[in-house]
């Protein structure tokens, strides 16, 4: 079943979104939903902070950085942190100078390790019991028998994003089993436009010869169908494992009293929730709305913070991790990489970011634009969007979706990808 949300309810929803923060939701000719400025913004002013609707740290990354699953804080203690880049063991880092942890202890404060069963990793226990609640309770693949296991290898072997997909479903059936308003519980999601994944995704240029363009969809169609059924069979039995045994990290937690997941999997299935079409939409949705996540590695900051000290012992402690940090990211990286950076390699290498993806519902709603005045940074998870230069009431908020630093033929090709071409006065003047 789909919604379709008049104008004055996506209104509404979008004005509870937004409450005090100085834009307004509207829509912009010729591009649909936008964000403008509802008062003067200056340059370098933060105009709102927002949580990820949804979000995950991408499967490669995770081989070097370390992040909770829930805030997307970087893990661990600097010393763990810089093994976890080296994969060696914490007693094998180079002790931290006493001064370098006194300061970090005061301006940089360090997260902790903490482990679901099934090894997703969080910064505290708080952070594990927000995800366990919020979706990762169906999403879990800690007990032995769940045929989530099989969804998730899957996901890992094909395409990541699958997972990301299964994040928001578990969400909305979480949030249905609180609220028993299924309507509400799928509307952040009904509030973007969606199109089919092999819709997004295929084009007449992807064509093999002799191939029509249904059935290069079709490869896509039947990806999804076995992802699809592989995930409804472990979502199946981790609900009725919940029902039976009402699981929570939190043992002393009376979370599973209020809530009731009775029914949830036969209703959610009814409404088309659980169906190849709806999982299609959200993965199409990804394709077209999410924003890279980005997070600085604190141990980036630490090295910035001493990089031009005089103390005898902090300069060998950073000049020994960077050493060590600089061959093993070479390694990682492959030989044409390592043939740019032999040059100047000291300027060009830096600690690994924390990098993923992200669904966000008032930062997806901004347009792109090759001149954009708003760019976004990351804290954590925490995205704030910035003004780029002076913004007047009544001005729509513009982001630009790629690199910029292009001719205009090669950011055409690549805003294809999100379905529009872009006709920005920068464009249109190197058109």
């Amino acid at each position: 079943m789909e919604y379709n949300h008049d104008a004055t309810t996506r209104a509404k929803y979008f004005a509870d979104l937004i409450q005090e923060k100085p834009i307004r939701f509207g829509y912009a000719e010729g591009k649909g939903k936008a964000l403008f400025a509802a008062k003067r913004l200056l340059p370098g002013q933060p105009i709102f902070s927002e949580m990820p609707f949804v979000a995950m740290q991408h499967l490669s990354n995770q081989s070097l950085v370390q992040g909770c699953e829930n805030c997307y804080a970087v893990c661990g203690s600097i010393e763990s942190q810089l093994a976890y880049i080296l994969h060696v063991e914490s007693g094998a880092i180079p002790p931290v100078p006493r001064t370098v942890k006194v300061d970090i202890e005061e301006s940089l404060p360090q997260k902790g390790i903490v482990k679901c069963s099934c090894g997703a990793v969080y910064c505290s226990n708080e952070c594990r019991v927000a995800a366990w609640e919020r979706y990762h309770c169906l999403l879990c693949v800690g007990h032995p028998d769940t045929p989530m296991q099989d969804f998730v290898r899957h996901s890992c072997e094909t395409n990541e994003i699958f997972l990301l997909a299964a994040q928001v479903i578990c969400t909305i059936c979480v949030s249905f089993a609180r609220s028993r308003n299924l309507p509400e519980a799928r509307k952040p999601v009904d509030m973007f436009y969606k199109l089919p994944w092999w819709e997004v995704v295929s084009t007449a240029a992807d064509l093999e010869p002799g191939q029509t363009l249904e059935e290069y969809c079709g490869i896509f169609k039947d990806l999804l169908s076995h992802t699809v059924e592989l995930f409804v069979r472990g979502l199946q039995f981790n609900i009725n494992h919940l029902m039976l045994h009402g699981s929570h990290p939190d043992a002393e937690s009376t979370y599973m009293e209020n809530i009731d997941f009775e029914n949830v999997f036969v209703d959610c299935e009814a409404d088309g929730i659980l169906s190849v079409d709806f999982f299609a939409r959200v993965v199409g949705m990804f394709e077209m709305n999410n924003i890279s996540l980005e997070i600085r590695h604190p141990c980036s900051l630490v090295a910035e913070m001493y990089e031009d000290s005089d103390n005898p012992e902090i300069k060998s402690w950073l000049a020994t991790v960077s050493d060590n940090i600089e061959a093993k990211l070479k390694l990682e990286a492959n030989e044409e990489d390592e043939e740019d950076n032999e040059e100047g390699s000291e300027q060009q290498w830096e600690y690994p970011y924390l990098e993923g993806t992200a669904l966000y519902s008032l930062i997806c709603m901004m347009n792109h634009s090759c001149e954009p005045n708003v760019a976004v940074s990351y804290e954590y998870g925490v995205a704030t969007a910035v003004a780029l230069q002076d913004i007047s009431v009544g001005d729509e908020l513009c982001i630009s979706y790629i690199e910029t630093d292009q001719d205009v033929d090669a950011r055409r090709a690549e805003l294809s990808e999100y379905q529009f071409e872009c006709n920005c006065p920068r464009c249109e003047s190197e058109s």
